[in-house]
């Protein structure tokens, strides 16, 4: 099977959970992925069978579970991804971390690596035009507080 072939979104949840678990803490076991997935057991097995077959992750017997340098590349992507969409939607829409976290994550699987450039970019402008003079979070808070007022949901 081709690694080309696109991965279904809950296989790119669970190398990015591979890849984070081996960041955070240098090893992923099964458990820690099923916790952090909130799946059970045999569907981190079955899910690290996909990936095996794909080349993406190696697995030693009943025990650590690896990226291959070709997983270890597209987890980065994925992780990227939803690292800059979850900061986009907390710092300049003003979500909660929680909920940020939670839309990144379904978000990621559908943009286009060309919006996720453009929303970090809008991020970044944001934050850094100098000559521009305003507090554009606050501006933005009092935007959407009018806007929510007059627009139903």
């Amino acid at each position: 099977m081709s690694t080309k072939q696109k991965l279904s979104s809950q296989m790119e949840d669970y190398l990015e959970a591979i890849y984070r678990l081996c960041r955070d803490g240098g090893v992923a076991r099964v458990k820690a992925i099923a916790d952090r997935l909130e799946v059970t057991n045999p569907s981190v097995v079955g899910a690290i069978r996909k990936l095996k077959c794909r080349n993406l992750v190696v697995q030693e017997p009943y025990g650590y579970v690896r990226l291959t340098m070709e997983g270890e590349k597209i987890a980065g992507v994925i992780t990227h991804r939803h690292e800059v969409l979850s900061r986009f939607l907390e710092e300049i829409l003003g979500l909660d971390h929680e909920t940020a976290s939670l839309d990144a994550c379904r978000i990621e699987h559908a943009v286009s690596p060309e919006t996720v450039r453009r929303l970090r970019a809008v991020a970044e402008f944001i934050k850094e035009e100098p000559q521009i003079d305003v507090d554009w979070k606050k501006e933005f808070r009092r935007f959407y507080s009018e806007y929510a007022r007059r627009t139903p949901r």
